[in-house]
């Protein structure tokens, strides 16, 4: 049995990446239990463990494994009985030693994959949905989502199928999900209570009328025990140390153990989220742990993109994706090796990922364009997730080299222009991160709430220089609704937060699951 790479020991005290896993690629590792759903002679040689390998939640199995998971009600099989089967690389994890997540899926029921009967919010119909949600989330998640209705729900393309109008339409029906989720609640799985708002007036507002569902003195043993960011929460530095701040101030980050921010997949926010992470247990709560998720792994790879080399230094801090090596000419080249680096690459040729050969018919009949089957996507979606995990991992361990050799003050921060980099502190960490370290530090220390604001005031600018070129309105392109950002240069990167709507990933899916 070939090494295997344990990368849950390297997490150390950081945020916590959680991928968002698909639940095309849990298919594969479900189906193969059951069934020789993918021929042997299809499978790599390399494969020692066979497709039980691809499973990163299987830690004696697995070619790489990592204890930590998302997974999404919003693509989940809901039916229970079917889940154990269907969804067994989740159900039949080692509880012992994984964390999955559950999101509840309120993205998908505002954008209609689950069908919600919106006329009448608290009739049947609508409750069923909500009861198989809750029961779906006890069965297979340590922590979960409560069930929020994002404020886009309201807005002009989503409107006349939800029939909200307003942002107080979408919290109180947020509000009356959470009261259901907490009042039927079993206690299997610990909930967070959602957070959205576009901006700090209305992230507040949302804050005060659902912070009571987090609450011990209103709710007892059933309140929420940790939060979820959402909205400008999770993406807005200004807004988002607020809000944290504000919480600590209310107490309500004592006993609340866990925080999750929604789809955010950039490298310098994992580095920015350890330190507020680090923060927070020195101060207030030893227990408190921050997460974060984005399926740019899998999207990618639904997009013909490969995970090549991470970037860590301060003139680029990213992932880096290219298009993957497709040509129907390397369908028998066994003799080329994989030429990306992980352990699934590493046990891979690339007539692996280049399967179908010149008038070779796929599974419908059809000589496609592509030399990729399907079974090639779930390959590049294992290295791709690899790859994403150590990038991340690695980022937080330059950060710890060198805050220590240098923590610069933030107020001597300014803007420069891109290409000066006379500002910079290391060869490897951007400056920001360097700054944000000491900054955050600084702020929780503050002894009152007004002083904390104040100094979040007074560091505006350099706050808002924390919120990517995406936010501040830089140069993006989104092609054929692929999530990539293209930089100033014109390379692609992981965006600024990941996109949760995929047609491609979508398509793939749903294709799966016909099988």
């Amino acid at each position: 049995m070939k090494d295997q790479t344990n990368l849950s020991p390297l997490q150390k005290d950081y945020a916590v990446f959680l991928p968002a896993i698909s639940s095309f690629f849990s298919t594969y590792v479900a189906k193969q239990r059951l069934e020789e759903f993918v021929p042997q002679d299809r499978i790599p040689k390399g494969f020692d463990r066979g497709i039980e390998g691809m499973n990163f939640l299987n830690e004696e199995a697995g070619y790489f494994t990592y204890k930590y998971g998302l997974y999404s009600a919003g693509h989940a099989q809901l039916d229970l009985q079917k889940s154990l089967v269907q969804e067994s690389m989740i159900q039949d994890r080692n509880r012992d030693k994984t964390m999955i997540l559950g999101d509840s899926g309120g993205y998908q029921i505002g954008k209609g994959v689950i069908k919600f009967d919106w006329l009448n919010f608290e009739g049947a119909e609508a409750t069923k949905v909500r009861q198989r949600i809750l029961e779906w989330l006890e069965l297979t998640a340590d922590w979960s989502m409560m069930l929020d209705v994002p404020t886009w729900a309201c807005d002009h393309i989503h409107s006349p199928k939800t029939g909200l109008k307003t942002f107080e339409d979408c919290l109180d029906k947020t509000r009356y999900n959470n009261k259901y989720f907490l009042d039927n609640r079993l206690g299997q799985t610990k909930f967070l209570n959602v957070l959205q708002g576009s901006n700090w007036d209305t992230a507040e507002r949302w804050y005060e009328g659902v912070k009571e569902f987090s609450d011990p003195a209103v709710y007892g043993d059933k309140a929420a025990e940790g939060w979820a960011m959402g909205g400008a929460n999770m993406c807005k530095m200004p807004i988002t140390l607020r809000r944290l701040i504000t919480m600590k101030f209310d107490g309500m980050l004592e006993g609340k153990d866990w925080m999750h921010f929604l789809g955010t997949a950039q490298l310098d926010w994992s580095c920015y989220l350890t330190s507020i992470q680090r923060i927070i247990r020195e101060q207030i709560n030893p227990n408190f742990t921050i997460s974060f998720d984005c399926a740019s792994p899998f999207i990618a790879t639904a997009h013909g993109l490969v995970y090549t080399n991470a970037q860590h230094s301060s003139k680029r801090w990213s992932v880096i994706m290219d298009k993957a090596p497709d040509n129907k000419a390397l369908a028998q080249r066994h003799d080329i090796q994989f030429p990306f680096e992980s352990e699934v690459g590493r046990r891979m040729t690339i007539a692996d990922i280049c399967h179908y050969a010149p008038g070779m018919l796929n599974k419908i009949g059809k000589e496609g364009k592509t030399s990729w089957d399907s079974f090639a996507y779930a390959l590049m979606m294992s290295h791709n997730v690899e790859c994403h995990i150590k990038a991340v991992q690695r980022a937080n361990t330059l950060m710890d080299i060198e805050i220590a050799k240098a923590q610069p003050d933030w107020r001597q921060w300014r803007k420069v222009k891109e290409a000066d980099k006379s500002d910079e502190y290391s060869e490897w960490v951007p400056r920001n991160i360097l700054y944000f370290d000491r900054f955050v530090k600084e702020l929780f220390g503050q002894p009152t709430k007004e002083a904390a604001f104040a100094m979040i005031k007074e560091a505006d600018s350099f706050l808002k220089d924390l919120e990517g070129a995406r936010l501040r309105g830089g140069v993006t392109n989104i092609s054929d609704s692929l999530f990539v950002e293209v930089d100033e240069n014109g390379e692609e990167e992981v965006p600024w937060t990941d996109d949760r709507e995929d047609t491609e990933l979508d398509k793939l899916e749903e294709q799966l699951q016909e099988a």
